[in-house]
């Protein structure tokens, strides 16, 4: 993956970068059984020349970890954080809101009005177990940088996060590429984390992953 500032102004850039690199080694490693993550924070004019082909990969690769080659077609969305990172007197009234509707499980806050499912840069973490702080190496708490989903969406929350043209396939047969677009699998259709430390000038990243 790869960001400039120019496309995501909202990225906490170190001062002296502009395009930020996201690459990853497509086998599992300790301790989350993940693929190994390497960012750069880079000036754009220090890229260099774009390869015409992308390179092989190796034979050992866990094609689990290979995306499929999709077109990205990304947008911004509002989106609120999850029941737990509310405070408990709201959690209360939202519970009570829920509990208005003839069918709770037709429409919830959880699904449909809190963070966004499937992959993205920033926002809320929609985490798929218990919530982990995650802290750099000086102790400072991090941010959520990116996600890199398995799953777009499921059919309940797609109701909300899918694009509205792909709704009418969203049934108990819908086809994996509309929930699985780039063809990954992360744990047992989890996903990948990525953190940033916003106090420590250089940005350091880390990750953890999370299946379901």
């Amino acid at each position: 993956m790869q960001l400039f500032a120019r496309d995501v102004p909202e990225l906490p850039f170190p001062d002296d970068a502009d395009t930020l690199q996201v690459l990853w080694c497509p086998l599992d490693h300790e301790p989350y059984f993940q693929p190994h993550t390497i960012v750069r924070w880079r000036k754009a004019e220090t890229v260099g020349s774009l390869l015409i082909e992308a390179p092989a990969p190796d034979p050992d690769s866990d094609d689990s970890y290979l995306p499929t080659a999709c077109v990205l077609s990304p947008e911004r969305v509002e989106e609120y954080p999850a029941g737990w990172g509310l405070p408990a007197e709201l959690r209360e009234r939202i519970w009570a809101w829920e509990d208005e509707f003839p069918n709770p499980d037709d429409w919830s806050y959880f699904d449909h009005l809190s963070s966004a499912p499937g992959s993205k840069v920033g926002g809320w973490v929609r985490w798929i177990q218990d919530p982990v702080q995650v802290e750099c190496s000086k102790g400072h708490e991090m941010a959520h940088l990116l996600t890199i989903a398995s799953r777009e969406f499921d059919i309940e929350t797609g109701k909300r996060w899918a694009p509205i043209e792909e709704r009418p396939l969203l049934t108990p047969h819908a086809p994996s590429e509309i929930l699985y677009p780039a063809d990954l699998m992360i744990q047992d259709g989890g996903s990948l984390y990525l953190f940033v430390c916003l106090e420590c000038p250089e940005r350091p990243v880390d990750s953890v992953s999370q299946g379901s």
